[in-house]
């Protein structure tokens, strides 16, 4: 979420009620363009309000300045921001005060302070520029135009428990719950920072949807970010996306903040990008055709001369080095088994002998300097007390790879591999198959190629973690739904009666079915635990052969005294047979929010539940979502019940298939 932070006077003084200005004009203006915005008065929490304020005026997206009147204090907000910030700062005054000469070449609004309300679409427009525009607005910056504006990440402190959340999903691999995180971290100031804790965790995971997601939204927060698009032109590419990874790859070239290693790895993205497309073109065939087309395709240069221009930006970066090397030995090996496509390609046999002598130099080349790299990226190696949510095997595996390319027996590469990857994730496991596999396509070292791909499939066969996941189910069902009225209830929505709870069980019964006829897969349910109907689900699902996934907001016992006991023992019987049938998974301990999350306002247990549930029902990576919902589509009896999750669902554009409970009152 966009923020922004108000310099202005308080009270009225000179004529001007800048508390009603800030409340009929600024606060009018903001909430037109979606952006929320407050001044140092709304900080409830202790601390030194000179901090807080300091840490806004840097890291707010946009700051509005009220310079109507001669305020020491504004003017003194307003050159920290000058000071700190090139952009996104907007002015606006009264016409009722001297303008400060220093500010009279800047642009500014004028308001009728007896009728600020007048100006609302004037500043709203504005303002809605101003965050659009990467103009200088900043007097300090236009006339040091070389100046660097300080990071307000290290401003950025991100909550010690929140992290460990993080880490806990991350090390669960519990892609749902990384997306929740995600959703809930961009209410806080240190949003950017936690978002990019999540989606390093995403993309370890090879989360792509949650990941492509999570560092989506660090760019609207930070377009300039350059990890955020290093991770995005990664996550395009394993998506499928060449074009939108081609686009981030091309910001972080054009950024002027991008360092050596930084363009270093944007050239190895866009050598992969062009190395998938030169796959392409041999991808659907074999044998001798296949080599014909691997070597003849112009896509092999290309993408060769990328990954060296990578390797050159930084030779401590190794992966670009290794993949063109690869490229190298492939074509070397293919030009010197196929003399006759190779020389084709060139005006004289003897350019092209020239060319192959180059070639092969080179690779000795390029293969001292990797030994070099990895050396000193051993050397470089340091203990962690804390090691980074980020795949550390990278460094053996590329001794591996090298040996793959250099080394004079099979054997000795299959046992580099296999000590590389030994206890490794499976997203290791698939970046080294699908490197080997391209020798083994084009018969290229194929004894090598062969022994290590045997290690790979002995190591996968020992340990059920790495086994190829699952296809992903065709469609997801989640389900929200009333449960059985309390005692107490004036007005019945499901009454607690054989004929209400028949009811209801017939229509999951042709809802479930209707959703089953329209797949030609596998269908997942994911649902809560409450009496009614949750529980009806679970059980009709079961009937129909569909498998479900129960999520419980609270530990099992207190989840039934707070929605199951209410309903009766029978209610209570089957709510403890469901979770020794199925083992649910626990939100929280407590209704309590963890500490980090007690600041969000009109936010608890029960509406961070349905998001979990959704988020999770998401991260099962169906190719359809469905949302059945046992409701009156009346508003529910408190916060988080059925009306919020069919909001939740209704706000992202999936679809909804509504039971009429209203149905229900007639059977109490």
């Amino acid at each position: 979420m966009t923020r922004a932070f108000i310099i202005r006077p308080f009270g009225a003084k000179g004529g001007v009620n800048f508390d009603a200005v800030d409340e009929k004009l600024i606060q009018a203006a903001l909430a037109q363009i979606g952006v929320s915005g407050s001044t140092t008065t709304e900080i409830v929490e202790q601390g030194n309000i000179r901090e807080d304020m300091f840490r806004l005026l840097v890291c707010a997206d946009l700051v509005i300045a009220d310079i109507s009147i001669h305020n020491a204090n504004v003017f003194y907000e307003l050159g920290i921001r000058h000071g700190m910030r090139p952009n996104a700062t907007f002015l606006l005054r009264a016409n009722i005060d001297e303008y400060p000469f220093d500010l009279r070449t800047d642009r500014y609004l004028s308001y009728d302070q007896n009728d600020p309300a007048s100006s609302v679409p004037a500043l709203a427009r504005a303002l809605k520029a101003t965050l659009d525009s990467s103009r200088v607005d900043s007097p300090v910056y236009q006339v040091l135009p070389n100046l660097k504006a300080p990071d307000a990440t290290s401003l950025h402190a991100v909550p010690g428990d929140f992290r460990e959340e993080v880490q806990r999903a991350w090390e669960a691999g519990e892609r749902g719950d990384l997306r929740l995180l995600a959703h809930e971290a961009r209410n806080f100031d240190w949003a950017s920072e936690g978002l990019r804790a999540v989606g390093r965790a995403q993309f370890s995971l090879n989360s792509n949807a949650g990941a492509r997601e999570t560092f989506e939204w660090l760019r609207e927060l930070r377009p300039n970010d350059i990890e955020a698009d290093q991770r995005l032109a990664s996550i395009y590419q394993r998506l499928g996306d060449v074009t939108r990874s081609g686009q981030a790859i091309q910001r972080v070239i054009a950024s002027s903040q991008t360092d050596r290693r930084e363009r270093a790895r944007a050239f190895a993205l866009h050598g992969h990008n062009v190395k998938t497309r030169w796959r392409e073109s041999f991808g659907d065939k074999s044998g001798e055709e296949a080599r014909k087309a691997a070597l003849g395709a112009s896509g092999l240069k290309e993408a060769l001369q990328w990954y060296m221009d990578a390797f050159s930006q930084d030779l401590n970066h190794t992966y670009p080095g290794l993949s063109a090397l690869e490229l190298l030995c492939i074509r070397n090996e293919l030009a010197k088994a196929m003399p006759a496509v190779w020389t084709d390609q060139f005006d004289s046999d003897d350019e092209a002998a020239r060319e192959l002598s180059a070639s092969l130099a080179q690779f000795e080349q390029i293969a001292s300097a990797i030994q070099l790299s990895l050396k000193a990226g051993r050397e470089s190696l340091l203990p962690q007390p804390a090691p980074e949510i980020e795949d550390t095997a990278w460094l053996e595996v590329f001794e591996a790879d090298l040996a793959l390319l250099t080394a004079t027996r099979p054997g000795a590469v299959a046992q580099r591999y296999r000590d590389a990857l030994t206890d490794q994730p499976a997203s290791v496991f698939d970046s080294v198959s699908d490197r080997l596999d391209i020798f083994r396509q084009l018969e290229v070292r194929t004894d090598f190629a062969t022994a290590a791909l045997a290690t790979l499939a002995e190591l996968r066969a020992a340990q059920p973690a790495l086994a190829k996941p699952a296809e992903p189910p065709v469609r997801v069902l989640l389900f929200t739904g009333h449960m059985v009225d309390d005692p107490g209830r004036a007005e019945p929505r499901f009454p607690p009666t054989k004929a209400a709870e028949d009811k209801v069980r017939e229509m999951l019964r042709t809802a479930i079915a209707a959703e089953q006829a329209l797949s030609d897969g596998k269908i997942v349910g994911v649902c809560g635990g409450a009496c009614g109907g949750d529980i009806l689900f679970h059980e009709v699902c079961a009937e129909l052969d569909v498998p479900t996934r129960l999520y419980l907001a609270l530990p099992r016992e207190r989840f039934c005294v707070t929605s199951v006991q209410h309903a009766g023992p029978d209610w209570v019987e089957r709510y403890y047979r469901l979770c020794t049938r199925l083992v649910p998974r626990i939100l929280a301990e407590s209704e309590e929010l963890p500490k980090w999350l007690r600041g969000k306002q009109g936010y608890g247990i029960w509406q961070r539940t349905n998001l979990w549930m959704l988020y999770n029902a998401l991260a099962l990576h169906g190719k359809e979502l469905t949302l059945i919902a046992l409701w009156d589509s009346g508003d529910g009896d408190g916060p988080g019940g059925t009306d919020d999750l069919v909001f939740q669902v209704r706000l992202r554009g999936y679809k909804l298939l509504r039971l009429p409970a209203e149905e229900l009152k007639s059977l109490a």
